[in-house]
C-alpha cells in the first residue's frame, strides 16, 4: 500500500503527563487516546487558524510551531530582500563551507553573558524587587536609540555605515575596502539585522492594530528562537549583536534608576532590586509607580514590561544566593493589580464616608501590635553558605538563629525608633552605652539610634550568644589542623571545592561575614572575630582566617522554561534543589511557574559550553609577560622587548573550570558529561 505514503495526514501534537507503567497500560492509553479523538474539533478549528497564518498546509504545521514560524518568516523577509538563505540543522549556519574553517563560531566570548549588578550590604529602609520582561523584544524595537546614547556610531553597531559590496565586485573579486569588516561576523550581519527588525516590527504591528494572538506568540518566543541552536536559521552573530545591545539598553535602565534617585542592590536581564529610601511601604509602592511611569515615558523603554514582584523592609544582602530580611507586607490592592489612579479613587470614597484622624491613630496602633507578633514569620532566610556547615552540633540551626536573631532585633529597633520619631511623639532620649559608638559608614539612611542599638548589641548580646555556640561546637566537634585533608563531617555539594575540616572556624567566618555586610557594625564585628579566632586558636591575620566562599559558582546563560517560556541565568552550583534531608536532588525548577528544567537539556548544554571553553583555551592568543603585547608572527620564540610569551587564560583557571563540570556532572548523574570531561583530561595529562 505505497499509495498511503502519499495520502495526506494532520498529525495531533499531544503531550500526556500520564505515566503508562501499570499492569492495565491498553485501557489507560484507550481512554486517553478516545478522550484526545472526542476533542478533535477544537484542534484541528485552532490547527487551520495557525495554518492560515503561517500560510502553511495545516499537515506540515510541526510540534513546536513558534520555532518553525520564525524561521519561516524571517526566510520569506529574506527572499524578499534577495538574501540566500543560512539553513541548517546544526549549531553552525551554513555559509558556503566557510563555516567548517571558521572556529570563532563555537569559542566561548566573555561577551556572551548577561550583565549582573550586585551591592552587598545593609539596607534599613524598603527594598523592592522588580520583575523585567520583553527586553529583547523592546531593543530589537528600539536599535537605532543605541548609537544616541553613545553619543555617536561605532563600527560594532551602527549597521548603515558598512557599505555591502555588489555582485559585480564580489564576482571579479574587487571588494576594496568593504572587505576590511570580514573580521567580525557581527559587522557582515547588518543587513540581516535591519530585515529582522522590520519582521519583529510587524508582528508588533498585528498585535496592536489586529489583535492577533499567533503574532503575540511570535514576540513571546522570539528570544527563544533567536539563541536555540536547533533553529534552521540561527546565527550566533545575530544573536551575539543583539545581545550586546541588551546589555546597553540595560545598564541605561540601571543608570535612569540611580537618577530618579533610588539606588541598586542587585540587577540582571531579569530582575533588579531598588532601595527605594522610603520608610513605609506604601510610599516605597507609590515611589516605585512614579519612576516606572517616568521610564515608561522615554521611547527607549517604551515596550519594556516592568512589574512589582516583593518587598522588603529590612535586607542584609550578600548575593542572589545568600541574603536574609523581612519581608515587607504588600497591601492588597497591589497584589489584586490596582493602578494608583484606583487606589486615589478609593481613597477619596473612603475619606469621603469615613475618615477621621481617631479612626486612622487606631489602625496604626493595631497594626504595630500585629507586627510585633508577626516580625518572625516575616523573616526570610536564604543563605547559601549555611548549607555547607555540618549538621552535626546543630552547626546550621545554630547560624541560621544568630543572623535571624540579629535582623529581628535591628528590624524592632529601627519600628521603635520609627514610632518615637512620628508626628505628635513625645520625643525619648536614648541612653547612651559605655562603648564609643561608631560613626555611620553603610547605609546612610539608616537611624542614629539604630545604628547605637546595633553596635552595642552586637557588643553585648551577641557576643555572648555566639562564644556560648562556638563552645558548645568546639566540644562535640573538635577540627584538625590539617589543611590538606577535607573532613567527612561537611557536606560534598555541587559548589564544594574547599578542605574544610574545622566546624568552629568556618561556623566563626561565616558568621562574621554576614554580620559585616552591616558596614555601621564593621568595628565590633572585628573585635568579635579576633577574640574568636583565638579561643579556636587560629591567628587573626593567617590564611585560615580569611573568608572564602565555600561554593563554586557555574552559570549557565540565558536557560528558559518551556512551561511559561521564562529566560534566566542559571546557577547550577548556587540554585540546587536540596531534600529535607540535606541531600541535593538532580533536578531543577523554574523560579517563575515551578516548573522542571529538562535535565538533558542542561547536560547537552554544559557539554556545548565545555567544548567552546575548550576550543577558546585552544585558539587563544599568546600574550608578552613583559609588555602584554599578542604574539603576531608564529614562529618568534621571545617578544621584541625581550620578554617570553604566556598564555592569555592561564592553564590553572581552565583546570579549575573543568573541575566545577566534573562536580556538576558527579553530583547530577550527568554520565555523558564526565565521560568527556575524563577523556578531556586523559589527552591533555
Amino acid at each position: 500500500m505505497s499509495v498511503l505514503e502519499e495520502f495526506p495526514v494532520v498529525p495531533v501534537h499531544v503531550t500526556d503527563d500520564i505515566s503508562y507503567n501499570v499492569l492495565d497500560w491498553q485501557r489507560h492509553g484507550a481512554r486517553r487516546m478516545i478522550k484526545h479523538y472526542l476533542n478533535l474539533d477544537s484542534c484541528l478549528s485552532q490547527a487551520f487558524d495557525m495554518a492560515r497564518y503561517y500560510h502553511l498546509p495545516v499537515g506540515n504545521l510541526p510540534e513546536d510551531i513558534s520555532i518553525f514560524g520564525s524561521d519561516l518568516f524571517l526566510a520569506r523577509h529574506l527572499r524578499k530582500h534577495n538574501h540566500l538563505l543560512w539553513l541548517s540543522p546544526t549549531a553552525r549556519p551554513d555559509l558556503g563551507g566557510k563555516e567548517a574553517d571558521d572556529s570563532r563560531l563555537v569559542m566561548e566570548s566573555d561577551e556572551r553573558g548577561s550583565v549582573e549588578i550586585n551591592t552587598p550590604g545593609c539596607f534599613s529602609t524598603v527594598c523592592v524587587e522588580l520583575d523585567i520582561q520583553s527586553l529583547a523584544v523592546n531593543t530589537i524595537l528600539q536599535s537605532q536609540h543605541v548609537n544616541d546614547m553613545e553619543g555617536g556610531a561605532s563600527a560594532g553597531v551602527s549597521f548603515d555605515v558598512i557599505q555591502h559590496a555588489s555582485l559585480e565586485d564580489m564576482i571579479s573579486g574587487n571588494q576594496g575596502a568593504n572587505a576590511v569588516a570580514s573580521y567580525d561576523e557581527t559587522a557582515l550581519c547588518s543587513n540581516t539585522f535591519r530585515i529582522l527588525k522590520s519582521m519583529v516590527v510587524s508582528w508588533v504591528r498585528e498585535i496592536t492594530q489586529y489583535h492577533n494572538v499567533y503574532a503575540d506568540n511570535q514576540v513571546m518566543h522570539f528570544y527563544r528562537w533567536l539563541r536555540s541552536p536547533s533553529s534552521l536559521l540561527y546565527d550566533p552573530a545575530l544573536h551575539r549583536t543583539l545581545l550586546n545591545m541588551m546589555k546597553k539598553i540595560f545598564l541605561q535602565l540601571v543608570a535612569e534608576f540611580k537618577r530618579l534617585g533610588s539606588s541598586v542592590v542587585y540587577g540582571n536581564f531579569n530582575r533588579i532590586i531598588l532601595s527605594t529610601k522610603k520608610r513605609r511601604i506604601d510610599d516605597a509602592i507609590s515611589y516605585v509607580e512614579y519612576i516606572t511611569k517616568s521610564i515608561h515615558s522615554r521611547e527607549i523603554f517604551h515596550s519594556l514590561s516592568i512589574t512589582f514582584s516583593r518587598c522588603w523592609e529590612f535586607l542584609l544582602w550578600m548575593d542572589p544566593a545568600n541574603h536574609g530580611g523581612v519581608k515587607g507586607k504588600v497591601p492588597s490592592s497591589i497584589l489584586y493589580g490596582e493602578t494608583g489612579t484606583d487606589k486615589k479613587k478609593k481613597g477619596k470614597k473612603e475619606r469621603e464616608d469615613e475618615a477621621s484622624e481617631e479612626e486612622e491613630e487606631e489602625e496604626l496602633e493595631e497594626e504595630r501590635s500585629e507586627d510585633e507578633d508577626e516580625v518572625e514569620d516575616l523573616i526570610e532566610s536564604n543563605w547559601n553558605i549555611m548549607q555547607y556547615l555540618p549538621q552535626a552540633a546543630s552547626c546550621q540551626k545554630y547560624f541560621l538563629m544568630i543572623i535571624s536573631a540579629y535582623i529581628a532585633a535591628v528590624y524592632h529597633s529601627m519600628r521603635e525608633e520609627l514610632r518615637r520619631n512620628a508626628p505628635g511623639a513625645t520625643p525619648i532620649k536614648r541612653r547612651g552605652g559605655s562603648q564609643v559608638s561608631q560613626p555611620a559608614a553603610g547605609d546612610i539612611s539608616a537611624l542614629p539610634g539604630m545604628i547605637t542599638f546595633s553596635q552595642e548589641y552586637v557588643s553585648s548580646e551577641l557576643t555572648q550568644n555566639i562564644f556560648t555556640i562556638t563552645q558548645k561546637i568546639q566540644k562535640k566537634v573538635c577540627g584538625t589542623r590539617s589543611v590538606a585533608q577535607p573532613s567527612e563531617m561537611f557536606p560534598v555539594l555541587p559548589g564544594s571545592h574547599l578542605p574544610l575540616n574545622n566546624p568552629a572556624l568556618e561556623f566563626i567566618k561565616y558568621v562574621c561575614q554576614v554580620l559585616s555586610l552591616d558596614a555601621n557594625i564593621v568595628n565590633q564585628v572585628n573585635k568579635l572575630k579576633r577574640d574568636l579566632l583565638r579561643l579556636v586558636e587560629v591567628g587573626e591575620f593567617s590564611e585560615d582566617a580569611q573568608f572564602r566562599d565555600p561554593c563554586n559558582s557555574y552559570v549557565l546563560p540565558e536557560v528558559i522554561c518551556h512551561q511559561c517560556n521564562f529566560c534566566r541565568d542559571l546557577d547550577l552550583c548556587k540554585d540546587p534543589s536540596v531534600a529535607p534531608d540535606g541531600s541535593v536532588l538532580p533536578q531543577w525548577f523554574c523560579s517563575n511557574c515551578q516548573a522542571q528544567y529538562d535535565t538533558d537539556y542542561i547536560e547537552t548544554a554544559l557539554l556545548e559550553a565545555l567544548q567552546k571553553k575548550l576550543m577558546s583555551y585552544t585558539l587563544q592568543d599568546l600574550e608578552c609577560a613583559k609588555c602584554r603585547g599578542v604574539k603576531e608572527a608564529n614562529m618568534p620564540l621571545y617578544c621584541s622587548c625581550a620578554g617570553d610569551f604566556s598564555l592569555t587564560f592561564s592553564t590553572k583557571s581552565f583546570t579549575e573550570q573543568v573541575d566545577v563540570f566534573r562536580s556538576i556532572a558527579a553530583h547530577y548523574n550527568m554520565n555523558f558529561l564526565l565521560e568527556n570531561i575524563d577523556w578531556i583530561l586523559r589527552m591533555n595529562s
